[in-house]
């Protein structure tokens, strides 16, 4: 069977209309990512459906062939998954992430200085703080973690149910990165009173414990969920390579195998040739045929409005990441994509397609789509709204 490799530039795409000077993807030196596209199927691609906040969770979803429409429900539950929590159906399990803010308003939607030692011990001081209430947080990653609501699922159906009766809308919240400059208290207000209570008094205590950041933001609500069995619905193994929680709960939903290292940071400095070389370790096998190598370095230098380390981020995959597949599995059939638009003007994802190059030796010459950018591959083929990505691949004919 063919060797399908996935690689996930998170968040490297932007918008053109906001960058004069070109994107970072076309800023980017990309010598092999442009070979590579000579020889490939190019264009543009749906990841978030009509209705659906343009996040990692839902992008990322769609990109391991599964439709959102069908199956997300929160985003939490996928980082629960990823530490093998066990929580009722009663149960909300919510996003916690660390942040930084003035003046009421996020100005840092996530304090990434914050080492694992100094958030876990944050964690520690705010389940101290809230002993006596229903809300126990769960320590993840340096300024990603979880908070378990004990009946929450129900307590927001009252919530909601109550705001029907008030011709009110339904609770619906965002990102910190979603959220900058916007005054929290408008969006605090929407939150059922036991939530805003433990946000605020949570905020007041991470201000007096730590220099790095001085607030939380409670997102990405809902109750346990699964997917369905990867190998079963795509008749082969698949594995996620991935330095981040919520990439590698999507791949444990999916009982995929789920290959990290602490090498594997989610920040610029990540080991690109040590995931390069863990997916074709894992390709080896005669019955592992598909691997998803994400980076999340692109993302996150478009939430610091950082353009240039964007571009800097583009240019290591191009550098570190794919000769080495091309050079040790020429024969791969190797996507390259990514599962949102990051623009480093608004710090914030964007909703659009986003660009992708399915690359195969053997697939003929075109000169119709020249590089990997938003502009270039806007001449290529556009797939349905519906239709995903993956899907795409096992159809391609070599």
């Amino acid at each position: 069977m063919q060797k399908f490799i996935v690689c996930i530039a998170d968040g490297a795409a932007d918008d053109p209309s906001l960058c004069p000077e070109g994107t970072p993807l076309e800023l980017a030196e990309t010598p092999v990512l442009d070979s590579m596209t000579r020889h490939s199927v190019a264009g543009l691609s749906y990841t978030i459906p009509e209705g659906y906040s343009p996040d990692s969770d839902v992008g990322n979803m769609s990109l391991f062939g599964y439709s959102p429409t069908l199956y997300h429900n929160g985003r939490a539950p996928i980082e629960a998954a990823a530490l093998g929590l066990s929580v009722s159906a009663d149960d909300l399990i919510w996003r916690v992430t660390f942040c930084r803010t003035e003046h009421g308003a996020i100005t840092a939607p996530c304090a990434s200085s914050i080492t694992q030692e100094e958030g876990e011990a944050l964690i520690q001081a705010l389940n101290a703080e809230c002993s006596d209430t229903s809300f126990t947080f769960v320590s993840n990653k340096t300024y990603r973690h979880l908070l378990i609501q004990k009946n929450g699922r129900l307590l927001l159906e009252e919530h909601n149910h109550n705001n029907g009766e008030q011709g009110l809308p339904a609770f619906a919240t965002s990102g910190p990165h979603m959220l900058q400059g916007i005054p929290l208290e408008t969006k605090l207000c929407c939150y059922p009173v036991p939530l805003q209570i433990i946000i605020k008094k949570a905020s007041a205590l991470l201000a007096e414990h730590s220099t790095k950041t001085n607030a939380l933001w409670l997102w990405g609500q809902g109750s346990p969920y699964s997917l369905p069995d990867f190998a079963t619905l795509y008749q082969t193994n698949g594995c996620v390579v991935s330095g981040i929680p919520l990439l590698h709960g999507l791949g444990y939903m999916a009982e995929m195998e789920v290959i990290s290292h602490p090498s594997f940071t989610g920040l610029p400095d990540t080991d690109l040739k040590a995931k390069a070389q863990a997916a074709l370790t894992f390709l080896q096998e005669p019955d592992n045929n598909i691997a998803f190598i994400h980076v999340e370095a692109p993302d996150h230098c478009g939430h610091l409005g950082d353009a240039t380390g964007k571009k800097n981020a583009i240019e290591r995959i191009d550098r570190e990441l794919l000769p080495l597949l091309l050079q040790e599995m020429p024969d791969a059939c190797i996507t390259v994509t990514t599962d949102h638009l990051t623009p480093a003007a608004t710090k914030a994802h964007a909703h659009g397609a986003v660009p992708f190059i399915t690359y195969h030796p053997e697939l003929p010459l075109q000169t119709s789509v020249r590089r990997f950018t938003e502009a270039e591959c806007n001449k290529g083929v556009h797939l349905a709204k519906d239709t995903l990505l993956l899907d795409t691949l096992q159809d391609l004919t070599i």
